[in-house]
């Protein structure tokens, strides 16, 4: 799984997100993390389910490029209470 870059941007605009420091403060991921994102590289299963847990499914399905993977099989991983994964 990888960061979709267009989502991404999408909900940069939506939230009126306007720097790597308040992107990173919205998503709780390290700047450090973002730009290794934005570069290209995976993003792990358990930072998708903070995610997932803290934005809902929509949009995890916008910002996240599942590749094979599809958002139902990603949330099989889990346990699924109400509209949270453990």
């Amino acid at each position: 799984m990888k960061l979709n870059i267009a989502g991404c941007h999408a909900f940069i605009e939506r939230k009126g997100i306007g720097n790597y420091r308040e992107l990173s403060q919205e998503l709780g991921l390290s700047v450090t993390v973002l730009l290794l994102l934005e570069q290209g590289n995976e993003i792990g299963y358990d930072a998708v389910r903070d995610l997932y847990n803290s934005f809902g499914e929509q949009i995890v399905s916008e910002m996240i490029a599942f590749g094979e993977e599809t958002v139902d099989g990603f949330k099989s991983k889990y346990i699924q209470v109400g509209n949270r994964l453990y």
